[in-house]
Parts: C-alpha cells; sequence; structure tokens
C-alpha cells in the first residue's frame, strides 16, 4: 500500500512518517520510507535546487514532476508490484498545494502532471498534518524559501481543499502532542486497513 504524509513545513510529517515506517518494521512488515523531492540520485540533485535556487515557479513545478518520475518508476512502482508498503514524506497534494495554491499555477494543469508522474496512482490514505503557519514557523529548523508565513497560509488553505475533495485525505491536528497525532495515525490505519498495532 502507499501512504503518504503531507502538511506544511514545520508540521511534523516527516516525524511521524520515520515513526510509522519504524513500527511497520518491528510488526515484520517490509516498510519503506521516501521524500520528495529526492529519495534517488536525481531526485537528490533537484531537491538542492528546489529548497535553494530562485528560479521561474513553471520550472519549480517541471522539476518536482521530474523528480516524481524517477521515484515512481525506480522504486515506487516496484515496491507497490511487490506487495511492500511505501511511506511518502510528501507526494501529490504537496505539489497542488504549493504550486498550484501557493504559487498561483493552474491547478489543473498541476493535477494532470501529478497524475501523468504517477501513472495515475494515487495514495491509499493520505495523513495531512495541519498547524497554524506561525506555529510551523517556529518548529522550522532550516529556513528555506517556503516558509513565509503569507505563502504557507495559501498553501495551507490549499491543503485543507484538497482534503475537503478527497476522500482518502484524513486531517489531524498537528498542534497536538507527538504521541498524540502518532496514536491517531495508527488507529486510523486499524479502522480503515485492519493493521493490529
Amino acid at each position: 500500500m502507499l501512504i503518504s504524509f503531507e502538511g506544511i513545513d514545520g508540521s511534523g510529517k516527516s516525524t511521524q512518517a520515520h515513526k510509522l515506517l519504524q513500527t511497520f518494521r518491528d510488526k515484520g512488515y517490509k516498510a519503506h520510507l521516501f521524500r520528495e523531492p529526492g529519495s534517488t540520485d536525481l531526485g537528490e540533485k533537484l531537491r538542492d535546487i528546489l529548497l535553494h535556487a530562485t528560479i521561474d515557479p513553471k520550472t519549480e513545478l517541471l522539476l518536482f514532476e521530474s523528480a516524481r518520475v524517477e521515484l515512481m518508476e525506480r522504486e515506487i512502482k516496484p515496491k507497490l508490484s511487490a506487495g511492500e508498503i511505501v511511506i511518502m514524506d510528501r507526494f501529490i497534494d504537496s505539489t497542488l498545494a504549493y504550486q498550484g495554491y501557493g504559487r498561483g499555477l493552474d491547478r489543473d494543469l498541476v493535477r494532470k502532471l501529478n497524475l501523468f508522474a504517477t501513472s495515475g496512482i494515487l495514495p491509499d490514505i493520505t495523513f495531512l498534518l495541519d498547524i497554524d503557519p506561525t506555529k510551523a514557523i517556529g518548529r522550522i529548523r532550516e529556513k528555506s524559501k517556503f516558509d513565509d508565513p503569507e505563502f504557507l497560509s495559501r498553501v495551507r488553505e490549499g491543503f485543507l481543499e484538497i482534503a475537503e475533495e478527497e476522500d482518502r485525505v484524513v486531517v489531524i491536528s498537528a498542534e497536538k502532542s507527538e504521541v498524540e497525532v502518532f496514536d491517531s495515525i495508527l488507529n486510523l490505519l486499524e479502522e480503515r486497513f485492519g493493521f493490529d498495532f
């Protein structure tokens, strides 16, 4: 199955994704964690450009999608085909929220490019860790071009709109404790997919 974690920078999704990976492995599942952009040679090079270079929003979008294609073809598809669990630290919803809502690019085009890059593969469940942007910025260790409060507010609204439209997206308050957030994630996986944690 494919599980994705989404949320604005500072929402704690990377922490929760790592905790879930370890829990699955402790239970004997073959599970893998990948980050976007990244997790392939090309993806990591593009990550460095995307996080630090000043580029046109359209270029930014296409670089994100290019990194995604590499990750899908080299890692995600083979592991899903083998019946293994793939956990994503960011995925298609981040592109729609950041580039569509945040940067103001054509959302329908972003959706189409997302589906093209993933060959139509969608997560079985997406955990959207929701947090107020001002609180999230206080948590961010490494400042980036994506941590402007007004920009993050647009991105957050985008994520929440996506959650309203997509049944696979579950909103969890990231303002709760790390333990409470993780308990919510495990409970949802037990209820929807029958896992026994």
